[in-house]
């Protein structure tokens, strides 16, 4: 009996497959993903899918599909800055393809489903287009669970030395890697870390000092930070507030295995004191997605 492919299963299965090769090839490489990138990899890995019709396909011209469909694909989804980024981005999304087409290959030699057909490195499944959605809700549901599991267990209460860069002067911090500080700039988009106003004083004239001191949010901005001075939401147990905050030049983030550097972060300044000496900074749940390794070292979240 032959399978009946329907063509819009087909095309919803590839994207939701290629959406989560890349989110499993992120998690081994490390590297940061970039939003419309991603619409287009999976839109791609859809299309591409239709492959699956030509049955007489030689292997050669398979293979060679194939792996420009995963250069196409890792490289929008990535935009690697560099051939190195390149490389790394591309030999893991093919890695997770070769993984993926092993477990299709053993599941089809082994208990020859009805309703799974793989071929030409395409994969169908014959399932409802609602069944589809309902289990990419479920993945993605995992997705976060996993995700929030292991910021939890790897970071939580880890301390750091955090170096701020800002008009050529730099102030070293004790950090907490907070796992609760989702905070993110409305304008960028960028990460939010939490730092006591008072250590990072030098950075600032009297005049500007006493802005970010001001509990008023409506005061008038200094005409020296009126490019860089960002307003943050911020929730917490005691209520919805808005903090002050400013975008630096660069951050150096180390431990006694890595060093780590960024530029993609904004900077919110409270009057509180964060702990009784221990940390003076909060670092935020994502602040290790877009920077660079300084050393060799793996870099963990």
């Amino acid at each position: 009996m032959k399978t009946v492919i329907y063509l819009d299963v087909l095309v919803a299965v590839n994207i939701l497959v290629t959406y989560i090769m890349i989110v499993c090839t992120r998690v081994i490489v490390k590297s940061d993903t970039h939003k419309w990138g991603i619409v287009l990899a999976v839109f791609f890995g859809g299309v591409s899918s239709l492959v699956i019709f030509w049955e007489s396909m030689p292997l050669i011209l398979s293979v060679v599909t194939k792996i420009l469909g995963v250069i196409i694909i890792s490289f929008s989804a990535f935009l690697p800055k560099d051939k190195k980024q390149f490389i790394k981005t591309t030999l893991g999304f093919l890695f997770v393809n070769f993984l993926f087409g092993g477990v299709m290959y053993f599941v089809e030699l082994t208990f020859n489903p009805s309703n799974i057909f793989y071929m030409n490195g395409t994969v169908y499944f014959d399932i409802s287009v609602l069944f589809l959605v309902s289990m990419t809700l479920v993945c993605y549901g995992l997705l976060l669970a996993f995700d929030f599991f292991l910021r939890k267990r790897s970071s939580e209460k880890t301390l750091y030395k955090a170096t701020i860069y800002f008009r050529d002067k730099s102030v070293t911090l004790n950090a907490l890697y907070d796992t609760g500080n989702h905070l993110q700039d409305g304008i960028e988009g960028k990460p939010v870390i939490i730092v006591d106003l008072n250590s990072i004083k030098e950075f600032f004239s009297p005049f500007e000092f006493e802005y970010f001191k001001s509990d008023s949010i409506t005061s008038d901005v200094p005409a020296t930070l009126k490019n860089i001075v960002r307003i943050v939401p911020c929730s917490s147990i005691n209520g919805n507030s808005l903090l002050k905050a400013f975008v630096a030049e660069e951050m150096i983030i180390e431990s006694d295995t890595f060093k780590f550097k960024t530029d993609f972060f904004v900077v919110a300044v409270t009057n509180n004191t964060l702990s009784l000496g221990e940390y003076n900074c909060l670092l935020n749940s994502d602040i290790f997605e877009r920077g660079t390794k300084i050393n060799e070292d793996k870099v963990f979240k």
